[in-house]
């Protein structure tokens, strides 16, 4: 496979286990100040309060990327290196440099998904079973209340293309679900699958009748599959010719062996752990978990297996701003940048749950791990989920507005488009364990300069 970071990890109930024991740290910097705390939430100098927590070793490096509607904004700008590994140390990162961006690959494959819907190949409330055969007759798991498996039976419900857009399918990341792990252990070695295909990792039972709840997972990696299906393409053709392309996009692959050219500008990953002298010291190491090239992974990976830049990552997050202005064209044919009609990107931004979906969400923003890596909004916040990401159903001041749709990947990525505010941008890092404190409040920090700078552009 491409990468090793284990599965994708989902953040319905319950966070995998940590990795296993790690290298002994080569290349580690002890992160004594700044503090979390000492990390301003308010108006500050952005550049000088990243520089120092890039110098000071917070955070080994970051890249900002904003833009507004009307360009009256257009921040870029990196902070620090691209490993602390070696001479690499001294390796400034860059808005070129390549990341793997794990689950931001998500907004992509409901990109793709929306236009196959455009094109009339394919209905949001459809049954997609007989389009990806794998999905008939799975299994919906039910548990015993103490994490074991009471009983299972097959499911009967259609499953459409909006509940899997949405997470409301009834998959579920196995690796947080104690149902799952059971059900797979007690497969023969040989029934387990193989990690470095779609199906080796995501085809298992369900947790819920499909339409009934949520539950964050590989929904959307089925979702590109259906995309597959109806193209006769891969989804990385696919979208090279539907959204790189005209996006003029060329830095983003999902096999990135095929890219030698890309390998070359690859940021590291870096973990942030407990010092092992003694004290309560943090340190930065080189991840012993790197994404690895040889053997690749056999399929493309629809929920989180593209690696780009954050220049060309944000070419998609702010096409997707632009196509939610009330000027945007709605008619076909639309301009090839746009990528989808307004009215299309317009039911992104629509809240897509239920009540007891709403109710699963919800529980999920009470606990302060599972709230960060949602981008540490107040848990009073009301969250639903739309065509492609979290979406915020209230104002929060001098930041997100109503309407922001949201979210991110693994290694402290986050990207939000608000159409309210006509803002989006994009925070960019290889900085694991995902929802990390440090990380999630520079992106705080980086996220309301970015508002207050552009109230100040406005009033120009």
């Amino acid at each position: 496979m491409i990468f090793r970071l284990s599965a994708p990890r989902g953040i319905f109930t319950r966070l995998a286990k940590p990795l296993g024991p790690l290298l002994p740290p080569r290349a580690s910097f002890s992160v004594n100040a700044p503090s979390l705390r000492d990390i301003p939430t308010s108006h500050v100098d952005l550049e000088a309060t990243f520089e120092a927590a890039c110098a000071s070793r917070v955070i080994p490096g970051a890249v900002l990327i904003a833009g507004d509607r009307l360009g009256k904004l257009n921040y870029r700008k990196a902070f620090g290196v691209c490993s602390v590994l070696g001479d690499l140390q001294n390796e400034p990162l860059s808005v070129d440099s390549v990341m793997y961006v794990a689950s931001c690959t998500k907004l992509l494959t409901t990109l793709a998904a929306l236009q196959c819907v455009e094109r009339g190949l394919v209905t949001l409330d459809e049954d997609v079973r007989p389009i990806v055969t794998e999905l008939q007759g799975l299994d919906i798991l039910q548990g015993d209340g103490e994490g074991d498996i009471a009983s299972k039976r097959k499911n009967t419900t259609p499953i459409t293309l909006r509940q899997l857009l949405t997470h409301q399918s009834g998959f579920s990341y196995k690796n947080n679900e104690p149902l799952l792990q059971q059900w797979r252990k007690g497969l023969p070695e040989a029934e387990r699958g193989s990690s470095t295909s779609l199906r080796g990792r995501f085809l298992h039972p369900l947790l819920f009748e499909p339409g009934s709840n949520w539950s964050y997972g590989p929904s959307v990696d089925w979702a590109g599959v259906v995309v597959e299906r109806l193209t006769a393409s891969n989804l990385e053709e696919y979208m090279k010719q539907n959204i790189w392309k005209p996006l003029g996009i060329s830095d983003m692959t999902f096999f990135l062996s095929s890219r030698p050219d890309m390998q070359a500008r690859v940021a590291h990953m870096t973990r942030r752990v407990v010092s092992d002298t003694g004290s309560e010291d943090e340190v930065l190491i080189h991840s012993p978990v790197q994404p690895v090239l040889d053997p690749d992974m056999e399929d493309c990976l629809g929920g989180g297996g593209i690696f780009t830049s954050p220049r060309e990552l944000f070419n998609v997050v702010r096409a997707v701003l632009l196509a939610s202005d009330p000027s945007a064209s709605d008619t076909a044919p639309i301009p090839p940048t746009q990528l989808l009609r307004r009215s299309t990107v317009d039911s992104m931004f629509q809240p897509e749950l239920g009540e007891s979906g709403r109710a699963a969400l919800q529980k999920v923003a009470q606990i302060p791990r599972l709230n960060r890596i949602m981008g540490d909004m107040p848990v009073s916040a009301i969250r639903d989920w739309g065509l492609g990401g979290l979406l915020l159903m209230d104002d929060l001041p001098s930041w997100r507005g109503k309407g922001t749709l949201t979210w991110g990947g693994n290694p402290n990525l986050t990207w939000w488009i608000d159409p309210k505010a006509g803002l989006c941008g994009l925070y960019a890092a290889q900085l694991m364990p995902l929802g990390d404190q440090k990380s999630v409040a520079l992106t705080k920090l980086f996220e309301r300069e970015m508002y207050a700078r552009l109230v100040a552009a406005s009033s120009d």
